[in-house]
C-alpha cells in the first residue's frame, strides 16, 4: 500500500476504539427491567414471598437499611413503569374493589350522559364502611382489550393506584403487601428494596463546610 493511503481497519477494531474514547456506562443489574421479566417473576413468586416482604415492610418504620424509604420506592416506581404496560395485566381492575367518590361520580356520570343517580344505581353499591365501591369485578368500564374505557375520568382510587410514589411509603405498609400479590410492578418494587436492604449503598459523604486553620 502506498504512503499516505488509509489502512483497512475492521469494524469490531473500530467499535473498540470507540468504547475506549467514548466509553458507555455499563447499565446496573437493577436497571434491566422488561415487562416480561417482571410479570413472570411475580407469578412465580408473589405468594410465596408474601410473609417475608410483609415483615420487610414492616420493618421499614423502624429499621435503618442506609436509603430513605420514600426516595428509593419514588425511584423504583418511575423505573419498573418505564417497562410494565398495565394494558398487558390490568390485573387491578379484574380483582380490586373500586372506590367511588362522589366528584368521581360526577365526573363518571357526565362522561356518561347519564344523571348521578342513574349511574349510581346502575354501577355502585355501598360496602361495609359505607363508601360506594363499583358492584362489578372485573371493572365494568375494563374493555375486552384490558384498556380501560373511562380513562380521562377514572376514578382517583385507580389514579392514584399503587401509591407507590406518594410520600410516607412506611405508612402504607398492609398496603403494600397486599398490592405486591395483586401487581407485578409492586411485587419488583419491594423486591428490589428487599435486595438494597440487604446490599445497602454508602451514603454519600457531605462535604465539611468549615474552614480549616
Amino acid at each position: 500500500m502506498g504512503a499516505g493511503q488509509p489502512h483497512d481497519v475492521s469494524p469490531g477494531l473500530l467499535a473498540e476504539i470507540a468504547q475506549l474514547v467514548h466509553p458507555q456506562p455499563q447499565r446496573d443489574k437493577e436497571d434491566a427491567v422488561d415487562h416480561n421479566t417482571v410479570v413472570e417473576d411475580w407469578r412465580r413468586n408473589a405468594a410465596s414471598h408474601d410473609d417475608e416482604n410483609y415483615e420487610f415492610l414492616r420493618s421499614l418504620k423502624f429499621r435503618d437499611y442506609g436509603f430513605d424509604p420514600d426516595e428509593l420506592a419514588a425511584e423504583l416506581h418511575v423505573r419498573v413503569f418505564r417497562a410494565v404496560d398495565c394494558t398487558r395485566c390490568a390485573n387491578c381492575c379484574k380483582t380490586l374493589d373500586i372506590k367511588v367518590t362522589s366528584s368521581d361520580g360526577e365526573r363518571i356520570a357526565e362522561h356518561l350522559n347519564v344523571t348521578t343517580k342513574e349511574f349510581a344505581e346502575a354501577y355502585l353499591e355501598t360496602d361495609e364502611f359505607g363508601e360506594q365501591k363499583l358492584r362489578q369485578r372485573p371493572c365494568p368500564f375494563l374493555g375486552e382489550d384490558d384498556r380501560c374505557q373511562i380513562y380521562s375520568v377514572r376514578p382517583a382510587d385507580c389514579r392514584e393506584y399503587p401509591h407507590t410514589d406518594k410520600k410516607w411509603f412506611t405508612s402504607r405498609t398492609i398496603t403494600h403487601a397486599n398490592n405486591a400479590l395483586t401487581c407485578p410492578a409492586v411485587f419488583w418494587i419491594v423486591e428490589q428494596m428487599r435486595i438494597r436492604s440487604r446490599n445497602p449503598r454508602p451514603k454519600p459523604r457531605r462535604s465539611d463546610s468549615r474552614s480549616r486553620r
